[in-house]
């Protein structure tokens, strides 16, 4: 009796085995979560997204409200003819229903998920090649309603601590629970953004994860045209250095704050000028970013702007005056320009390269950059290289103005080292490290440079 019982538990546990191997390999028919998310094709994401945004309208019809920006949170892989990949994304209900005669119990909702099936097969005559197609989706059978996710509610009293927000709670405005829920948006795009990164940035609940995806944006210059300036910029010749820092050459000043202010295309065009003046100079002068935003009548001031137009301004204007004499505000304000109180003036701008080796020789040998870079995955940035996909950082929208001051390897991965506005308490002690080499966030495609004779 005891052999009989010993041999049918050594059978049930030879099933669970190969049960696990058969699992593991990729059982023909069996739906699994993927082990490795950073396997999963970027191009699955991509079409499932793509798919999900054409059917944008139709949700936002049948639930009667705005939708906020989707987020991928689980990718599960079906064996088939080619791969199954089953992708859930979630994306928010926004607070102010739109105008619809739509009377269903939905709309009260605060999230809706939705299951997208992309399917990756060989190609007819071929193993080699692949096709990909996300399949259509129904919003009544594969979309669901749900409330709003009670998890994340500990982190979110963390962050009112951390960061001293008050909201007001059980008044009628429901202000606390409508800033809850924006900040569970933003950790679903968090835990995205985290399991796709390929470099080794971290993103989290930083300052502005309590903030919409428009309340954000208005940090920001609204979008930036790629340089329209002619005049090149001279390409040094010979090797690149393997790194370069204008930081511990005394090219740079601290990392200052823009505030709620749109005026980023003023500190990265101003770091710029700071740091020419210093190099060609000899002094480190911190300059008023305020000046551009109250005199250059180009711009938009705390509406945004360009660092070209910036450049163009301060020559207008006869120079810049320090920050000591025209303080920095974060709003629009009547012109208070002295020409008896410049420090320094610059003669000219000029457009760099779109080559990123060319680039960092331009910088090593002349100064630090101004550019133009999509800003999307900086509002929740930690720290650590940023190297996401293009899908979720696209070059071709630049919406933020910053300023490269260097450039490194580590770990074999090479970045760049980027200054940014909003404060020290953000990112890297104020700096964004981003991949350097295949225009991440096209921070190739508008970099420019003044020039101090």
């Amino acid at each position: 009796m005891e052999i009989k019982t010993l041999c049918i538990l050594l059978m049930f546990v030879g099933i669970a085995v190969a049960v696990k191997n058969r699992m593991e390999k990729g059982m023909a028919g069996g739906i699994f979560d993927s082990a490795k998310p950073k396997s999963i094709p970027q191009d699955v994401v991509e079409s499932a997204l793509v798919k999900f945004e054409s059917m944008r309208a139709r949700l936002e019809g049948r639930y009667g409200r705005s939708l906020t920006r989707p987020s991928v949170t689980q990718v599960k892989v079906q064996v088939v003819r080619g791969l199954m990949y089953h992708v859930t994304i979630i994306a928010g209900l926004s607070p102010t229903p739109k105008e619809s005669k739509s009377v269903r119990p939905e709309v009260q909702k605060d999230f809706f998920e939705c299951h997208i099936k992309v399917w990756s097969q060989p190609k007819m005559n071929s193993e080699s090649s692949l096709s990909l197609k996300a399949q259509d989706f129904s919003i009544t059978k594969d979309c669901q309603a749900s409330d709003i996710k009670d998890e994340y509610r500990d982190l979110f009293d963390k962050f009112l601590m951390t960061f001293k927000r008050e909201y007001r709670q059980n008044d009628g405005t429901n202000e606390y629970e409508y800033r809850y829920s924006v900040f569970v948006q933003n950790m679903l795009t968090v835990e995205m953004f985290n399991q796709f990164e390929q470099g080794t940035a971290k993103y989290g609940p930083t300052k502005f994860a309590d903030m919409t995806e428009a309340e954000f944006r208005k940090l920001q210059s609204g979008p930036l045209k790629k340089t329209g300036i002619k005049k090149q910029a001279a390409i040094p010749q010979g090797p690149v250095p393997e790194e370069y820092d204008w930081r511990t050459h005394g090219a740079v000043t601290p990392v200052k704050n823009q505030g709620m202010c749109g005026s980023c295309w003023a500190f990265s065009a101003i770091g710029n000028m700071e740091g020419q003046w210093q190099i060609k100079k000899g002094e480190l002068i911190s300059l008023s970013e305020q000046e551009l935003v109250d005199c250059d009548k180009v711009d938009g001031g705390c509406e945004g702007g360009e660092m070209s137009d910036a450049y163009e301004a301060i020559i207008k204007l006869g120079g810049a005056m320090s920050e000591e004499k025209y303080p920095y505000r974060g709003e629009n304000e009547k012109c208070k320009f002295n020409m008896t109180d410049v420090r320094v003036k610059i003669n000219g701008y000029v457009n760099i390269s779109k080559n990123e080796t060319e680039m960092a020789g331009w910088l090593a040998a002349h100064g630090p950059i101004s550019i133009g870079i999509n800003a999307l995955m900086m509002q929740f940035y930690f720290g650590g290289i940023a190297h996401p996909w293009k899908i979720f950082c696209s070059p071709d929208s630049l919406d933020h103005g910053v300023l490269i001051v260097g450039y490194s390897v580590k770990d074999g991965e090479p970045y760049w080292i980027v200054k940014n506005s909003w404060g020290k308490d953000w990112g890297e002690e104020g700096y964004y490290l981003v991949y350097r080499g295949d225009g991440t966030c096209g921070l190739n495609l508008d970099n420019t440079s003044c020039i101090v004779d």
